[in-house]
């Protein structure tokens, strides 16, 4: 009779178990350890042990266990990090008032620094938003504290648009590599991805928020924060060009689909001329791209311009990001940033030089309605679709039409792994797909 009695509690028991979303403490630990070491590094090497540990303790706990303490992010310091050995040299920090100068990431073998403006009250244990400036050239002989001096301006405009708990960066990127850079001027389709790898060392070293990092630029800078959002949309939350030429972006318009875009420019620049902007901007509106214009009457190349970013930050700001569109583009020339969402272009009929000036090769749309996925594209060999439950039923049969042919039909192979590596790869936890169809 007692065990009767029993047989329906311990069957609730064991339900409530298997929709348990948390993993053993000893295992979580372990796991959250893997992925902070793992998520540190762009290379795909250095992932291994963390992937395995998924495999491993999806088979055990099941996947939903294993990614709602992915979806957690990597462990973090409590404060401010301490210094670091980064190449074959130590940081050396240098603090003038709430600047910060001397953090370092290495890429590809070369080490480059950035600065830091935390927030008063900066806390580890809460999220930020990140504001980036790309580093104007100009500041390529400055010392450390010409280089801080550069920050206490984003940082008045972030507090004059009401957001002043968001943290501040500039990094020395285009001065080593960008035009008339100390290391001489590389293609911007590999400095965009060294700009990944600095958004990705800030994640990894301070509380941000990966669905709030913004980029905001003047004149070169702000050309920066065009060819950003051209090659890394997916990766930002919005982008504020001021006094910026637009020929690199316009080209590649579909990029910021889902990009909110606050142009600020004055009508009296005599660099940088307001008659391509106003057609650019132009061009954004009539494709319903989210991007709101701002020319200022009588002012120039100067502060009459610059000094109006603050309600360019409010603007994006209050933009809601959709976390997983179902409608994406992207343009490109290289396999540098092949990254759309959802899509990751594998293989294109033709590469190019990597140069914002040499048009793109390849040109990729999708849409998913309910359970089909279509897709049009122009000089793409090869791409895989990395699916997640908000997008489509991952439990139900998918159709995938390309270029008017059905190319793929069945149900998805769902894993922790699959989205685990997403994460790792795109340095994003908040967008975890657990399926990945491949496709020629």
């Amino acid at each position: 009779m007692l065990a009767a009695l029993l047989l329906p509690v311990l069957a609730l028991v064991g339900e409530r178990s298997r929709q348990d979303p948390s993993l053993p403490a000893a295992d979580a630990r372990k796991l959250r350890a893997a992925f902070t070491e793992a998520l540190a590094s762009s290379e795909p090497r250095d992932w291994k042990a963390c992937l395995t540990l998924v495999e491993t303790l999806e088979a055990k706990h099941g996947r939903a266990a294993v990614l709602a303490l992915v979806a957690e992010g990597p462990e973090l310091p409590r404060g401010e990090p301490k210094p670091r050995k980064v190449g074959k040299k130590k940081e050396e920090y240098t603090k003038i008032d709430q600047v910060t100068v001397g953090f370092a990431f290495e890429h590809d073998g070369r080490v480059f620094r950035y600065a830091l403006d935390l927030p008063r009250g900066y806390d580890a244990e809460k999220r930020h938003a990140l504001l980036i400036d790309p580093g104007h050239g100009t500041g390529k002989d400055q010392d450390d504290r010409g280089k801080a001096d550069f920050l206490p301006f984003f940082r008045g405009q972030v507090e004059a648009a009401g957001l002043a708990d968001w943290i501040v960066a500039r990094t020395e990127i285009v001065e080593q590599v960008g035009a008339d850079g100390k290391l001489g001027a590389r293609p911007e389709d590999e400095v965009a991805a060294l700009f990944d790898a600095f958004r990705r060392d800030v994640l990894t070293r301070f509380a941000v928020d990966p669905a709030q990092v913004y980029v905001a630029g003047l004149s070169q800078t702000g050309f920066w924060s065009w060819y950003l959002g051209r090659e890394l949309a997916d990766r930002l939350a919005g982008i504020v060009p001021m006094g910026a030429v637009t020929w690199e972006i316009d080209p590649a318009l579909g990029n910021l689909l889902n990009l909110p875009t606050f142009v600020i420019h004055g009508a009296n620049d005599p660099i940088c001329k307001v008659e391509p902007v106003r057609a650019t901007t132009k061009r954004m509106q009539e494709l319903g791209l989210p991007v709101k214009y701002l020319e200022l009457e009588g002012a120039a190349h100067d502060v009459g311009t610059w000094g109006r970013l603050n309600q360019g930050l409010a603007w994006v700001a209050a933009q809601p990001r959709e976390r997983a569109p179902r409608h994406v583009m992207k343009s490109l020339g290289t396999l540098a940033n092949p990254w759309a969402v959802w899509v990751r272009v594998e293989e294109l009929d033709k590469t190019t030089d990597g140069r914002a000036s040499t048009p793109p090769t390849g040109h990729l749309e999708g849409r998913i309605e309910g359970q089909r996925i279509t897709l049009e594209s122009r000089g793409v060999e090869a791409l895989s679709l990395w699916l997640a439950p908000e997008l489509v039923d991952l439990e139900q049969e998918l159709e995938v039409r390309w270029n008017g042919k059905e190319v793929h039909r069945g149900k998805p192979v769902r894993s922790a792994r699959t989205a685990t590596e997403a994460a790792l790869e795109r340095c994003d936890w908040l967008y975890l797909p657990e399926a990945r169809v491949e496709l020629r």
